[in-house]
């Protein structure tokens, strides 16, 4: 850990139950030397969306819970995440209701270290959007109940973890896009905008193996600012290729700093046939 006031360690967690067509992320934040810890968590419905941001103390003996959200890690490598509390409606903060989640979060393939994927150079470049980063796919089964529905959660994710230095204003913006064909094939796709170049990581795997990709040429089309709809070709080590298209099914908002939006989109993807869906990410300046 170094002293700088902007160092972070954090945790993240999505899933889409398509079934019910109800997504939930989540994220919870530490930044020790601001004596701080923060979280999200959103929950997307197809007529509504619900959400809860809080900022608490920081505390070594709690890192992964805050404000009612816990990420409790099992000896096999999966996760229990639970919530208990109060969200306030995305469009009218003055609607509260009560949520309660109770999900198991299963992985899938190995944990993927995005140094497998960059450069030197592009640890440099990376060094204030948390230089260490690591990314999995699996699967969550439990509970949700959300107001007065209440829905049994069948559903994959994407999870990632990171450290370092975060400076949400540091970048000129992000793509982190992901999705689940199956619940046996995902991909992690990563490419980090900055003022001296273009930084690329993420994976393509399933439960035998990760291909580290090192490179991805990304087109995206947009409705009044909002992504709308992208494609993606990513290059493995491997040697294989990887072509995708995504369209964005409904998003959430979020102001990260001052003059940068994080929009959160739940996307419908396609590769090699199969149908797929996952949280598509952009960190934009506004």
């Amino acid at each position: 850990m170094t002293t700088h006031p902007e160092y972070s360690y954090s945790w993240y967690f999505n899933v889409y139950d398509e079934q019910n067509d109800v997504t939930a992320f989540m994220r919870i934040g530490n930044k020790p030397n601001k004596d701080n810890k923060d979280m999200f968590f959103f929950i997307v419905e197809k007529d509504r969306i619900n959400g809860m941001r809080s900022a608490v103390n920081y505390d070594e003996n709690a890192r992964t819970e805050c404000s009612g959200l816990k990420f409790a890690p099992n000896a096999d490598g999966s996760w229990h995440i639970t919530y208990q509390g109060p969200m306030a409606d995305y469009k009218d903060q003055t609607k509260i209701l009560m949520v309660n989640m109770d999900v198991q979060w299963v992985p899938v393939n190995k944990e993927m270290n995005y140094r497998d994927c960059v450069t030197a150079e592009g640890e440099a470049l990376s060094s204030k959007v948390a230089s260490e980063h690591f990314e999995q796919f699996g699967n969550a089964k439990g509970i949700l109940v959300v107001g007065d529905r209440k829905f049994d959660i069948v559903a994959t994710g994407e999870r990632d973890r990171s450290e370092g230095v975060r400076e949400w204003g540091s970048p000129k913006m992000w793509y982190w896009l992901n999705s689940v064909y199956d619940g046996q094939i995902g991909f992690d796709v990563t490419k980090l905008c900055t003022e001296m170049g273009d930084v690329d990581a993420g994976y393509f795997g399933n439960k035998n193996c990760n291909d580290a990709l090192y490179k991805h040429e990304i087109n995206t089309e947009y409705n009044n600012g909002i992504p709308s709809s992208f494609t993606i070709k990513s290059y493995g080590k491997s040697g294989r290729t990887y072509e995708s298209k995504g369209t964005v099914i409904r998003y959430a908002a979020l102001p990260m700093a001052p003059g940068m939006m994080l929009v959160e989109t739940i996307s419908k993807t396609e590769y090699n046939g199969r149908t797929g869906h996952g949280i598509a990410e952009f960190l934009v300046r506004m």
